[in-house]
């Protein structure tokens, strides 16, 4: 079995027909972590439609590669116990990170029209699967729906419900761990009769409200009411050493049941940081796996193998390749790397 985990990186160089120009030179890139906040016109649109998040905005622009976002991020969940202003402006980064990254998607659509990294991967994938007749495990800790979109157009998917994700009858499955900019969960939150529900409403009762664990697809943006239930954005916010999961329980236990069986592991964009997917990984073993790792740089590779090494993984030959996605799309590498 073949397990592919994407990260951030993946969907920041997924177009292999634009070259990773910074994002004042293509503001609708898909952004990497410690850009979610820049002061690109489209997401200052979306941090005036959300103001609750706007007093926490500098400290989220002021990072650096050591103090990024994530620990910034992390700081504040510590707060909001004590100081309950957190718990409205935790929830209103999140409406802020369905928006923005929603309207993003968008307009980054309307450059790649379709020719994607990821549509490409698939195809090389797919024959590679066809042929040996394996089972292919896509994990994603990205909010955009580029990979669904590819799935949906390659193999002319329907995945309008969260069960469809699941569709192992063809050979794969897809993991979103951290949620999706177009999943809700179910507000089991009563609010005062008459009232009718906005995202304001529900950003300043914040510290209130009752979230279910129940999930649905969003159709627009930002999501508010779908089939008569009020929704809030089911995503989880970007902090230092993830270590929750953003996604419905039978999807992580799918992900569980698969791994035992996974022989060859690629990751692309991905650094290994979530402390809960790791432990995961444990249960993989020291038996030796074919390992390839795609990342920006030799020193974002080397990292994300340290972290997988550090969890008892025993992996054959690693491959640590730089270049990123699209580099890994023109050279054809997946190829040899799913023969061996």
């Amino acid at each position: 079995m073949l397990l592919v985990v994407f990260g951030a990186g993946a969907s920041y160089d997924s177009v292999p027909h634009r070259p990773a120009d910074p994002p004042q030179r293509q503001p609708y890139r898909p952004p990497l972590a410690n850009q979610l906040f820049d002061d690109r016109p489209l997401f200052v649109d979306a941090m005036r439609r959300f103001p609750q998040c706007q007093p926490v905005i500098p400290d989220l622009r002021n990072v650096s590669a050591t103090a990024g976002v994530e620990q910034v991020l992390s700081r504040f969940e510590s707060e909001a116990e004590g100081y309950p202003e957190r718990h409205k402006q935790l929830a209103a980064i999140k409406y802020y990170l369905h928006y923005a990254l929603w309207e993003c998607q968008q307009y980054w659509r309307s450059e790649h029209n379709g020719i994607t990294c990821y549509k490409t991967l698939l195809d090389q994938i797919e024959k590679w699967r066809y042929r040996a007749k394996e089972r292919v495990c896509l994990v994603t800790f990205n909010y955009d729906t580029m990979l669904e979109e590819a799935l949906r157009e390659f193999f002319h998917l329907k995945l309008g419900h969260l069960d469809h994700y699941l569709f192992e009858h063809d050979g794969y499955t897809i993991i979103k761990l951290h949620g999706s900019l177009n999943w809700g969960r179910e507000l089991d939150t009563t609010f005062v009769p008459g009232t009718v529900p906005t995202t304001d409403l529900i950003i300043e009762s914040a510290a209130q409200l009752h979230i279910s664990g129940r999930y649905r697809i969003a159709n627009s943006h930002p999501m508010l009411v779908e089939d008569g239930h009020v929704l809030f954005p089911a995503l989880a916010i970007p902090v230092e050493n993830k270590d929750s999961f953003e996604c419905p329980d039978y999807h992580v236990k799918a992900l569980r049941d698969s791994l035992s069986d996974v022989n060859k592991i690629l990751t692309i964009g991905w650094r290994a940081k979530e402390a809960d997917f790791l432990e995961m990984l444990q249960t993989l073993g020291p038996r030796p796996r074919r390992l390839m790792i795609i990342s920006g740089s030799q020193t974002y590779a080397k990292e994300t193998y340290q972290n997988l090494a550090g969890q008892g993984m025993g992996f054959s030959m690693p491959i640590l390749g730089e270049g990123g996605f699209s580099q890994l799309i023109r050279s054809r590498q997946v190829e040899t790397f799913l023969q061996g």
